[in-house]
């Protein structure tokens, strides 16, 4: 039987890499992002640094787009068997389209079998979720128990997030424009969180040029971290991202971490020098 994943492009993975087999398939259904009359599609030849200049120039409204039911459609009907992981449905329309992009290709192809889960997140937590997958489809595990793998697993992972600006989260309704007044004033940035109900949670605002990062590693190990998997997405800012790596082995040096660019919708959001942590806890 064929096997497939499916992603929307907010988790930052355009290919596999070591994690691919020739024993499933790995799809990015792309979000659209808008700036003006323009439309940019969030796929792997989309170019994040050009795209970004082109949001920075430009004084009107912008934004982004839930892939349609028909395009998660063209996903699932690939494959026998789907795994399918979103951004947050609290953020986006996405989570919904594939439902209905679901029962669309089940009325079509009964005998298929295809799991959707909301992560309540995005970005490197959609890329664990990813990862796990791969595993589990490697150990011969059955669908039944890839998502009983799933749902336990999801359930010990974390998004953190360090921003420097959220003009484009206030601009586009993410988040409070109160929550998001200071950021790039005087030197603050924002560290937050993915909550548990998929939205975005401020949780500290520091002054300081590397002390926001100092708090992110503290606050892993606070909230669990003990040396397992980190993926860390970075938005033109793979100097940080390489900080807090070094900062991490230094404490849990058996830690398996990830430094990976982050895709066009979450550098939108997260905007220049944005990072995005998600990790492993011993339990949330």
């Amino acid at each position: 039987m064929k096997v497939g994943i499916v992603v929307d492009s907010a988790c930052d993975l355009r290919e596999l890499g070591e994690w691919g087999s020739s024993e499933y398939d790995f799809t990015v259904v792309p979000l659209k992002l808008e700036v003006g009359e323009k439309e940019f599609v969030d796929d792997a030849g989309l170019d994040v640094a050009a795209f970004m200049e082109e949001v920075a120039a430009y004084t009107g409204k912008s934004g982004s787009a839930a892939p349609s039911p028909g395009e998660w459609m063209e996903a699932f009907e690939k494959n026998d068997i789907t795994y399918a992981f979103t951004i947050t449905k609290n953020l986006s329309g996405s989570y919904n389209s594939s439902v209905v992009g679901k029962e669309m290709t089940l009325e079509k192809y009964p005998d298929k079998k295809i799991y959707i889960l909301n992560t309540y997140s995005t970005g490197p937590e959609m890329s664990l979720m990813v990862r796990k997958t791969t595993e589990c489809i490697k150990a011969g595990k059955s669908f039944e128990e890839t998502v009983q793998t799933l749902e336990e697993y999801i359930k010990t992972t974390k998004l953190f997030f360090i921003l420097e600006h959220m003009d484009n989260l206030v601009h586009n309704g993410r988040v409070s424009k109160l929550s998001g007044s200071l950021a790039g004033l005087l030197g603050i940035r924002i560290f937050g969180q993915a909550s548990d109900i998929g939205t975005l949670e401020v949780l500290q605002k520091k002054r300081g040029k590397m002390t926001v990062y100092n708090v992110c590693v503290e606050e892993m190990i606070a909230r669990g971290f003990k040396g397992g998997r980190v993926i860390i997405a970075h938005c033109l800012n793979p100097e940080k991202a390489e900080y807090i790596k070094t900062q991490l082995l230094e404490k849990y040096p058996q830690s398996d971490i990830l430094i990976m660019p982050a895709g066009g919708l979450d550098t939108f959001y997260a905007e220049k020098d944005g990072m995005l942590i998600g990790f492993e806890t011993e339990s949330r």
